[in-house]
């Protein structure tokens, strides 16, 4: 692949919804080998972070947090620090003008009022009505891969992803096998962004029946785990059906990465046209980071925040993340070691 060809597949991938790294790795899979080689490159790049976000689970299911509040405790202040750098980064990306900053303030407010699933789907859904109408789209992008790939394959695939999220939006159960699987799909349909975008759906979805403490845990897990972020709906899979000996992780995992995988290979099959939605989106995106700051005040703050050393740790947190920007595995080690220190001290 000649680096055209790959800033093109990287600009699709920001284009549409779904995990872009994910997808990044799997266009390059089906260019080379077609759906094998999409299955064979998300296979290696998620595999490994799904199995250590299970056992993190299952440590959990055991009594692990019981044991070590301290260590809980340490990975939602995590959260604080990695949620708002991300917001951060976002917020100057993609609001760029009074519109979309005001688009994202109204997301947000809207959200944290209402903050269940359908919310999220009906600001998305009036965002992309209004970016449709007001937008106009750039085509002056090129996308060259092989265009011997049968346009079929492409509309076969659009259509399993309109019937994905159909069924996730409208078909509602009391089984939780149903609910992990239609939350997950929903939660993997919606996201445009990186991959802390993720974080309201699965919120809105799971919390509860899963509750906050653990969620906010595994998902401060998540940041000190290679891979994609997408891996935590393991940990969420693991959590919510502990009997299933492994099968809800893996439902969970495949369901919140189907959608952008089916998309995925719609999408290069259209190519060019994707690309042109890139203005499109811009109030999509507005309110992806409405969704994001409202989650980041509750459960986040709320829940991670209830003393002065949490809130001395939280400081921490900021610190090391939006003033040095450290990774996060250094991020997850400074807070870990001062929560121990605290926890030893009869801080926390």
């Amino acid at each position: 692949m000649i680096d055209e060809d790959y800033a093109s597949l990287v600009a699709l991938c920001q284009v549409i919804p779904g995990p872009t790294s994910s997808q990044l790795g799997m266009g390059l899979g089906f260019n080379l080998g077609g759906i094998k080689g999409a299955i064979a490159a998300w296979s290696g790049f998620t595999l490994p972070s799904v199995i250590i976000m299970v056992v993190a689970a299952l440590w959990v299911l055991q009594g692990g947090s019981l044991n070590a509040g301290w260590l809980i405790a340490a990975m939602k202040i995590v959260a604080v620090g990695v949620v708002t750098h991300a917001l951060l980064g976002m917020w100057y990306q993609l609001c760029t003008d009074r519109e979309t900053k005001i688009t994202a303030l109204i997301a947000a407010i809207t959200f944290y009022v209402f903050p269940v699933a359908l919310t999220q789907v009906a600001l998305i859904g009036v965002a992309l009505v209004i970016g449709l109408s007001l937008k106009g789209t750039d085509v002056g992008e090129t996308f060259k891969f092989d265009r011997s790939r049968s346009h079929v394959i492409g509309i076969m695939s659009l259509v399993i992803w309109i019937v994905l999220m159909s069924i996730a939006v409208f078909f509602q159960s009391d089984s939780q096998w149903i609910m992990l699987l239609t939350g997950n799909v929903l939660s993997g349909g919606l996201v445009f962004g990186g991959g802390h975008v993720v974080l309201p759906f699965l919120e809105a979805e799971f919390v509860p029946p899963i509750d906050i403490t653990s969620f906010l845990a595994g998902y401060g897990v998540a940041q000190a785990v290679p891979g994609p972020m997408f891996s935590f709906a393991a940990f969420i899979g693991t959590v919510l059906l502990p009997e299933s000996l492994g099968w809800a992780a893996l439902v969970a995992v495949m369901a919140i990465f189907l959608p952008g995988m089916v998309l995925m290979v719609a999408a290069m099959s259209v190519g060019q046209p994707m690309i042109g939605l890139r203005q499109q989106l811009l109030f999509v995106n507005a309110v992806v980071v409405g969704l994001l700051l409202a989650i980041l005040v509750n459960p986040i703050f709320t829940q991670s925040i209830y003393s002065g050393f949490t809130t001395f740790l939280a400081l921490l947190s900021l610190l090391v993340t939006v003033v040095f920007k450290r990774s996060a595995l250094e991020l997850v080690l400074v807070i870990a070691i001062t929560s121990y220190a605290g926890h030893l001290a009869g801080y926390l």
